[in-house]
């Protein structure tokens, strides 16, 4: 069982502000490009913009996105996935390590609360950075273009032109079963397919997370000042992956500023980008074929079950997820700790 350690939040508090001002490092780039990027990378055909899934079930469509959400938290932090039949002795063991985590959080709100507003600034300054990481990666994964590579501004340009004539023939049908496609997209994100097997699997699930967040106690911190940090810590991850630079080594703006001086960031800032492109880049092309397979599928458990705490705990497995350095087994590091002294007093 591990908790949240105060010393060790001390410290990544303290790192995050100390870090010098990132502000005017690079230029803004429009969201319009990475999402026509992204739009481009194989399998990207189920992805649909937030505003197209607004006729779906309102209530279906929100679990749905939770449990998606949930799911790839604890995935990503502890390992188990949510989205499979647990045992009772996995969901028990789940449930206490669930349990200490949220329980040493609420013990350091006041740090972490008091952290809020610089918290919120960092991550303002941050937001062209992560912008230019997120562009580098999308680049990558979706067409394999090194954009430090020689003649990489010229082959992403041809790209992107490629795309909007490509998506400007799309018809306005995609759009009219974006819902379906948005349904299959989450399903696909935990790992299931469009059937019926998987439409009762999921209902399952969300039984199943329903019964073992009733089970936790409640997050009692500041969430903003929550998703400020793990949004943070996300970032970070991100940055480093995109452009090898670790944002709280103690050499951080050198290696930054030699990252960035391979890039050409006012070409890419430049960049022509299709109106009709953008609009369309989360278009399902296969959309009709997704709406008539989803129609069919009886979602009613999903839709009913009672998943208001998922929100918060996912804000929390996230921030582990991407900082596990914070978690430690309960008095470990020597300081006073609510959760060994419970321990302790448990016969």
């Amino acid at each position: 069982m591990t908790c949240l350690c105060s010393l060790q939040l001390r410290s990544l508090l303290g790192s995050l502000s100390a870090m010098p001002s990132f502000v005017g490092l690079v230029p803004s780039f429009p969201i319009s490009l990475i999402a026509s990027v992204s739009a481009m990378a194989p399998g990207a055909g189920l992805a649909v913009s937030a505003s197209a899934s607004a006729s779906a079930s309102a209530a279906l469509m929100a679990n749905l996105s939770l449990m998606a959400s949930l799911t790839a938290a604890v995935k990503a932090a502890m390992g188990v996935n949510l989205a499979a039949p647990l045992s009772v002795s996995a969901m028990a063991s789940l449930q206490a390590n669930l349990s200490a985590q949220i329980n040493s959080l609420n013990a350091n709100a006041g740090m972490l609360n008091i952290s809020g507003p610089s918290l919120s600034a960092l991550l303002n300054a941050l937001l062209n950075l992560l912008q230019l990481a997120n562009l580098i990666i999308a680049v990558r994964v979706a067409l394999g273009i090194d954009l430090r590579a020689s003649g990489a501004i010229a082959a992403l340009q041809a790209r992107l032109d490629a795309h909007a004539s490509a998506t400007a023939k799309v018809s306005a049908m995609a759009s009219a079963n974006a819902s379906a496609s948005a349904i299959a997209s989450l399903m696909a994100s935990m790992g299931l397919g469009v059937n019926a097997s998987a439409a009762a699997s999921l209902n399952a699930s969300a039984q199943a997370m329903a019964k073992l967040m009733l089970g936790l106690p409640q997050i009692n911190v500041n969430l903003a000042a929550l998703a400020d940090l793990s949004a943070l810590m996300a970032l970070i991850a991100a940055i480093k992956a995109a452009l090898g630079v670790d944002l709280l080594a103690a050499n951080a703006m050198v290696n930054l500023r030699l990252a960035l001086g391979g890039l050409p960031l006012s070409a890419l800032a430049s960049l022509r980008v299709s109106a009709t492109a953008s609009a369309m880049a989360s278009a399902n092309l296969s959309a009709s074929a997704s709406a008539s397979a989803v129609a069919a599928l009886n979602l009613s458990a999903v839709a009913s079950a009672n998943l208001s705490a998922a929100a918060q705990l996912s804000l929390m497995m996230s921030l582990m997820a991407n900082a596990g350095f914070l978690l430690m087994p309960p008095g470990s590091c020597g300081a006073p700790c609510p959760i060994a002294l419970v321990a302790a007093l448990t016969p």
